[in-house]
């Protein structure tokens, strides 16, 4: 590989030994990053978390990080589900212990169908989702040095660029969630773009960025997806207007424009088979009509470079910032933002070698002023479609943008440290750091309690030192610059050590900024005693909850969704998807809408409903209702027994299939209207079987969660289905025994199988066709 679009002067070829060292070395920081946390137990994750609440709690444990908890209340048993579905040879398309049952692959944030799942499927259960977390950083960090090399940079700046967007606060803090999975691949997403709009071979290059679009679409969190893909085209746009020649002709800018948007259709229809049904329930959810989350405030730019400035939400330290702390997670290092500085000039400079580093600066801008300025965040939330946006999570773009910025900044210090405006760039930068930090310390840090105003001032001693060290390394290396013999080849190796010097600095100032942010446990997720007791109790049993308390002191059960993982029923939902159609039900039933009081702590996708009466319960098929210990059950349940420390009530008649006899005329029965149970067997997680009997005309009701995708046949014949109390299902049988059968299959999940085997095969032929031309002209003997 040769290194044709290097800032420096003559720049020498990149042997391929230089970036195999590269790549080793993007692996090990990644491994690093994990490592404190995998000594401590192989089962990623804060499984610690849950011994706060319900039946999992335990005395004498201390959550490591508590801002953590959606690792272990959906990703790990979401994990847990998926590959116990896979192991089992179904697919993991539904989750039938979360309410009323949930969809499982087409909640985008289970991301069942992506690269990192399918590792995960691979291993043993206990370590499925340390395969997954891993995989994700391993990903991250080689699509940031491929996007390097295919820049031009050289192994020390491919190398910066990936390791400042590995381990920066950005990304290493949405680490274990989708959101980081999704932009896990934004390195290979970039790539392929240049590639693509640099017009050279066409076909490859158009196939690998639909590759890459699809598995982005696979790795969930459609909100990141939405950032990620507006970020794209800032970038394809900035790249038209930056590059030399920018008043080409049309059809020079249409063609790789037309190139890109077909890439990017094509990875669509690739991804369809989430995409389709994805949407459908996207749609009817509680996240279509999530209002819009406020992104960092301007005040909130110190967190590029103290990690700490408002603590930390971790084991021996306390969070005073803005809630949740992933908010404000915008830690890149004094290193980073001083060679990103470089990297900006060097965009400018180089700007012919070097086309596409101003298109990342016009991204950094662009993601820093929907962060950090309120009125741009105001005209970018007023943009029709995006209103669900979270757009606190720019961050992640900026800090890849800043990533990619300082890998351009350490080649131009590697390989051009001969040219002054480097040695400048670098030594001004430093300098205002020094400025800064001084300021912000002297004018900037308030009037706090005494411990906060110690964990503030501590915040101050890494970056102080990484400036204090910078200032003064640069300063030995621009003094041995200008005095050491044997011309530019001796100033460029001087150049070299000191890029170096900065990388394993800037490795080891984001290290200690991240790595402690992880947690582990020496067993993976599992049962409590007492919520085996449960399990065994109330066998495949919908279990209900005394009070609406999840995720408080009070919580009441099993936190949900880690129910799903023990394959225990609870009526409490946590899911990104939840359908609207259950909060309004719900109130229709109850006056209240089941979720949580408004509280910043407490998510927006949470149904917990107090199960407080014995005709509510029976309508949701709730066959037991725990309370706290030594609290009644609603009356007309009947206590069975202590389950650690809360009481478990039956509720007489409940059942999750009931039959109804129909009223006169076809009319259907009241909704409380009382039934017989019917026995429900599932021999996989998307069928129910039934068999009923009934002397005349009967409706049979069904309590799971009426989402597209269910069909139903009665004795071999199609059963229309109709919606009962707005958000289950109820069918119309007639008279004498029939056999039912209930089945969950999406018919835009087949669409999207289809839809993305046709694009598979279209691409294959590109592919083909690519290598074919490719080949015959290599074969052309060259003209004299």
């Amino acid at each position: 590989m040769t290194d044709s679009g290097a800032p420096g002067r003559g720049a020498r070829p990149v042997t391929w030994r230089a970036h195999a060292l590269g790549v080793a070395w993007v692996l090990a920081v990644a491994g690093a990053l994990v490592a404190p946390a995998l000594a401590h137990g192989t089962s990623l994750g804060p499984i610690d978390w849950l011994s706060q609440y319900g039946l999992g709690r335990r005395a004498g444990v201390v959550a490591h990080n508590r801002q953590t908890l959606d690792q272990v209340t959906e990703m790990i048993p979401w994990t847990t589900v998926g590959w116990t579905q896979v192991h089992a040879g179904y697919l993991p398309l539904w989750n039938p212990s979360s309410g009323l049952g949930m969809p499982l692959a087409f909640n985008w944030q289970a991301a069942s169908f992506s690269v990192p799942a399918l590792v995960g499927y691979m291993v043993p259960l206990h370590l499925a989702y340390t395969a997954e977390v891993l995989t994700v950083l391993a990903l991250a960090g080689t699509g940031a040095y491929v996007l390097g090399a295919v820049l031009g940079l050289g192994a020390l700046g491919c190398a910066m660029t990936a390791t400042v967007f590995e381990l920066g606060g950005p990304f290493a803090a949405w680490l274990g969630w989708p959101v980081a999975w999704v932009m896990a691949w934004a390195g290979w997403l970039f790539a392929a773009l240049v590639v693509v709009v640099r017009g050279r071979r066409r076909g490859r290059s158009v196939v690998v960025l639909a590759l890459a679009v699809a598995a982005a679409v696979y790795a969930g969190q459609p909100d990141m997806l939405v950032m990620l893909a507006l970020v794209a085209v800032v970038f394809v746009v900035a790249l038209a207007l930056w590059a030399p020649g920018g008043g080409r002709r049309g059809r020079d800018v249409a063609r790789p424009l037309v190139d890109v948007a077909g890439a990017a259709l094509a990875g669509a229809a690739l991804a369809a088979p989430l995409l389709l049904p994805g949407a459908q329930l996207l749609d009817g959810s509680v996240r279509a009509k999530k209002a819009v989350t406020e992104a960092p405030a301007t005040a909130n730019l110190v967190h590029l470079v103290l990690q700490g400035f408002d603590g930390l939400p971790v084991a021996g330290s306390r969070w005073f910032g803005t809630f949740p702390y992933v908010r404000s997670a915008a830690y890149v290092g004094v290193v980073a933002l001083v060679l990103g500085a470089v990297g900006v000039a060097a965009a400018w400079r180089r700007r012919a070698r070097l086309p596409e580093a101003g298109p990342f600066v016009v991204v950094a801008v662009v993601c820093g002023a929907v962060l950090f300025v309120p009125p741009v965040l105001s005209l970018v939330t007023a943009m029709p479609g995006v209103r669900a946006v979270n757009w606190a999570r720019a961050l992640l773009p900026l800090g890849f943008a800043l990533a990619v910025l300082a890998g351009v900044g350490a080649d131009a210090v590697a390989r051009a440290w001969d040219e002054r405006w480097v040695r400048r760039t670098t030594a001004g930068g430093f300098a205002l750091a020094a400025l800064g930090l001084a300021a912000t310390w002297l004018f900037g840090r308030g009037g706090l309690p005494a411990a906060e105003g110690s964990i503030r001032a501590h915040s101050f001693l890494w970056p102080g030192l990484a400036t204090a060290g910078g200032l003064g390394a640069v300063a030995l290396a621009a003094r041995g610059a200008g005095r050491r013999r044997g011309g530019e080849g001796a100033r460029r190796s001087l150049g070299a050590w000191t890029a170096a010097a900065a990388l394993v600095a800037e490795a080891a100032l984001l290290w200690g900024a991240s790595a402690h942010l992880l947690s582990s446990s020496a067993t993976a997720l599992a049962p409590t005693p007492a919520e085996r007791a449960l399990a065994r109790t109330v066998g495949g049993g919908l279990v209900g909850l005394g009070e609406n308390a999840c995720f408080t002191g009070r919580q009441l059960g099993v936190p949900p969704d880690v129910n799903a993982a023990f394959g225990l029923s609870e009526l409490a939902v946590y899911d990104p998807l939840l359908p609207r159609a259950l909060l309004s039900s719900w109130q229709t039933a109850t006056g209240v809408t089941g979720a949580p009081p408004a509280s910043e702590a407490v998510p927006f996708s949470l149904f917990c409903p107090a199960v407080d009466s014995v005709s509510v319960a029976r309508r949701y098929g709730v066959a037991y209702v725990l309370e706290p210990r030594g609290v009644g059950g609603p009356a007309g349940t009947t206590f069975v027994g202590d389950v650690g420390d809360e009481g478990l009530y039956r509720v007489p008649g409940a059942a999750r299939a009931t039959l109804v006899d129909a009223p006169a005329a076809g009319a259907l029965p009241a909704e409380d209207a009382p039934g017989s149970p019917v026995r429900v067997s599932s021999p996989e997680p998307t069928t129910w079987r039934l068999r009923t009997d009934a002397p005349g005309p009967a409706v049979l009701r069904l309590r799971v969660t009426a989402v597209p995708g269910w069909s139903a046949t009665v004795d071999g014949r199609p059963l229309p289905l109709e919606r009962y109390a707005g958000v289950m299902l109820q069918a119309r049988l007639g008279p004498g025994p029939h056999a039912v059968v209930l089945q969950y299959r999406p018919v835009a999940f087949v669409a999207g199988i289809w839809v993305a085997g046709a694009t598979a095969v279209v691409l294959g032929a590109a592919l083909a066709l690519d290598w074919r031309l490719h080949r015959r002209a290599g074969a052309r003997p060259a003209r004299r």
